[in-house]
């Protein structure tokens, strides 16, 4: 299961640091040059450099999909890389559809591209959620993201949208146990107490450290340090003029505010 997958990759990387693969194409090393096969090999080096501090990846699907037919074998390249390396996919597609086309998506990425898990938009509610536990994966459903206008959505109602989305996860991980998790962005630590009260055991994917301004110390004063969390940072990384010590300072960071 996924669950193990992440584990596994904490425990050999010694943190629990995802790389985002974001490859925007005006930001590739010119060295590599933005064609598709250019791009290919920034992120097989990208990979080879980042692997011993990352317990996983997560490609945005935008940045393959945006090169046609090249981008989706370039995608499937890049999870076959990912997993000859021990590392698990988690395809940041942000799907959120009707029930048939949830599983058109499902069956897409867990079949078709063979990710391990995938991000989701609740807000058509469960219905766009369950197709992709039926087939087996894991879903980390968007609650609290990491951008700047999304208060005006997940913080609406008097019982804040955000914690909804967190008690409905919750009810599906008893539906399906050890295949959901929330998105909680670290650029918003003020909803993070209460999320982690909502979220039982549910594992957390975290963005916005790094380029997004989150500060891993001011997101983990209010988690507790037993929940199981993957935190990623991206542009920091992959622009970097050396990734591999970006990705050990960020893992470090990490590590450090988690067990603070």
């Amino acid at each position: 299961m996924f669950i193990d997958q992440i584990q596994r990759g904490i425990q050999e990387s010694g943190g629990a640091l995802c790389v985002g693969l974001d490859p925007h194409r005006d930001r590739i090393p010119a060295q590599f040059g933005s064609s598709v096969d250019g791009i290919r090999d920034f992120i097989d080096w990208i990979v080879d450099e980042t692997v011993e501090h990352a317990c996983a990846y997560k490609p945005n699907s935008a940045f393959f999909e945006v090169h046609g037919a090249a981008g989706w074998t370039l995608l499937e390249h890049v999870i076959r890389r990912v997993h000859a390396m021990g590392r698990p996919v988690i395809l940041d597609a942000k799907r959120g559809d009707i029930a048939s086309t949830a599983a058109a998506y499902a069956e897409a990425a867990f079949s078709g591209l063979g990710v391990d898990a995938i991000t989701l938009v609740p807000y058509m509610g469960e219905d766009a959620i369950t197709p992709f536990l039926d087939a087996g994966g894991f879903a980390f459903v968007l609650t609290s993201p990491s951008n700047a206008s999304a208060p005006q959505i997940v913080d609406h109602g008097s019982v804040p949208l955000h914690e909804v989305v967190a008690e409905l996860s919750v009810a599906l991980d008893a539906r399906f146990p050890g295949q959901v998790g929330l998105v909680v962005g670290a650029t918003r630590p003020e909803p993070v107490q209460r999320l982690d009260e909502l979220g039982a055991t549910l594992p957390w994917l975290v963005p916005g450290l790094g380029a997004q301004g989150g500060r891993a110390s001011d997101f983990f004063e209010q988690v507790g340090c037993s929940r199981l969390t993957v935190v990623n940072a991206s542009r920091s990384i992959l622009f970097a003029d050396r990734p591999s010590e970006a990705a050990a300072r960020m893992k470090a960071d990490i590590e450090e505010a988690r067990h603070a």
